[in-house]
């Protein structure tokens, strides 16, 4: 199944049919999902898209049990492959995470480029500056503590920074693209939309939504009198049991200013009957969206690792966890490139490794 870049590409690039050409160089039946991705049809209509065409590919393309060919066994289990770069290399993603079934018919390989799995860029994140003032102050006193101020670090620049104005991908077109086809901020929080968030908490509160424009002096005036009306209510109903409890004031001021923080999160989840399976994962080192492919390869790696320990209870077996870090390595093979190498621009040469590779898995 090859799930197309969606509109992210300038429309004067030339692109090449990438259905066609996997078709060209592979035995297997290739079957492109043409989901619908614009500001018509936001998120979550493309998960939807992909999500019924997978169905429709097991009801009318997956053979069952009384049309399996001479000398293979009944029980053997049909194997899928999925690729897709940009926005089809998310949705590959998420298709890849949600139907790597340990029963029946299953995604077994997947090959994804410069896929988007975190549509929450690091703008989202802030700067996490100081006022001159504060600093002031944590020097004085480091001071009189006797403590050797220390200074800090600066953080690494982002890749989604460094190469903002990429020229076939730039930032630009990214934070265009998310602000067209989401209708809230919520929706790109979601797991099926951001999946490398099956692996991590996004690290930044979902932002709050933009107040509506009221649409004339005697709306927005109406508007005011409302907001103003429910704020004296708030703050009558709040003021006894504040009085009552003085501390609760600075502990829900220290709540409130305090920072989300990117926590590790399991999957799959014991039980859900799902098995990570063999993926390839290709990103440009000079793609704005490096740093979050390297990530979510290597979160993939490190969900791999603590599933083989804990599948053979073996942690304290250093030859036993040397061993499911080499597997994670082989099933989940990041690449990086010095330059963007996108199928949809002419790469042809890698659709053949992929269509050879995906030919040996799915004997």
């Amino acid at each position: 199944m090859y799930l197309p870049p969606g509109p992210l590409l300038p429309t004067a690039l030339p692109t090449v049919d990438v259905g066609a050409a996997l078709s060209s160089v592979t035995s297997a039946t290739v079957v492109q999902i043409n989901y619908r991705c614009s500001h018509e049809h936001r998120y979550p209509t493309p998960i939807h898209d992909v999500l019924t065409g997978y169905d429709w590919v097991l009801e009318h393309l997956v053979p069952s049990r009384s049309f399996y060919r001479p000398g293979r066994n009944i029980n053997h289990r049909v194997k899928l492959a999925v690729c897709g770069e940009l926005v089809g290399g998310s949705l590959a993603a998420m298709l890849t995470l949600t139907e790597c079934r340990l029963q029946g018919p299953y995604v077994a390989a997947a090959a994804i480029n410069e896929p988007i799995v975190d549509w929450v860029f690091p703008e989202d994140d802030g700067v996490d500056e100081e006022s001159v003032a504060d600093r002031f102050s944590s020097f004085v006193e480091a001071l009189q503590s006797g403590r050797k101020p220390k200074a800090k670090s600066k953080p690494r620049p982002t890749s989604f920074l460094t190469f903002a104005e990429n020229g076939i991908l730039n930032a630009g077109t990214l934070l265009k693209a998310r602000n067209n086809l989401f209708r809230k901020h919520d929706d790109y929080f979601d797991t099926f939309a951001s999946p490398l968030f099956n692996f991590r908490t996004a690290g930044v509160a979902v932002p709050s939504p933009q107040p509506k424009t009221p649409a004339d002096d005697f709306a927005e005036l109406s508007l005011y009198e409302r907001d103003d009306f429910h704020r004296q209510q708030m703050k009558m109903s709040s003021l006894s049991y504040r009085l009552q409890n003085p501390d609760m004031q600075a502990e829900e001021t220290a709540e409130s200013t305090k920072k989300p923080r990117k926590s590790h999160k399991r999957w799959p989840n014991a039980g859900s009957g799902l098995r990570i399976p063999q993926m390839r994962i290709s990103s440009a080192a000079t793609s704005p969206l490096s740093d979050q492919v390297g990530e979510f390869a290597r979160l993939i790696q490190k969900s791999i690792v603590a599933q083989e320990i804990k599948t053979v209870e073996a942690d304290g077996d250093d030859a036993a966890k040397e061993a499911a870090y080499m597997l994670a390595e082989r099933q989940i093979y990041h690449r990086t490139s010095e330059s963007m190498r996108l199928w949809s621009l002419g790469q042809t040469h890698d659709l053949k490794h992929i269509a050879h590779w995906f030919e040996q898995i799915l004997q």
